[in-house]
């Protein structure tokens, strides 16, 4: 679908104010397609209590398992 519209000038604080507003929306349905799905979140949930629980690890040993089996 095409809109035509006619020309808009914006001052800088206006032409500010529409980017953020376009990220925060952007950012706004990420969270609602991520909430979306069932299986991220419960991968989301299962991280958070690895990480309460302490079974981390460092972005080096990541890093060298990845090494390891090829991947990187």
């Amino acid at each position: 679908m095409l809109i035509e519209m006619d020309s808009v000038v914006l001052n800088r604080e206006q032409t500010e104010l529409l980017v953020r507003t376009k990220n925060l929306l952007e950012e706004l349905i990420e969270t609602l397609d991520i909430l979306a799905n069932r299986e991220m979140v419960k991968a989301i949930r299962r991280g958070e209590a690895d990480l309460k629980a302490g079974r981390t690890r460092s972005y080096e040993e990541f890093v060298e398992e990845l090494r390891k089996s090829d991947e990187i």
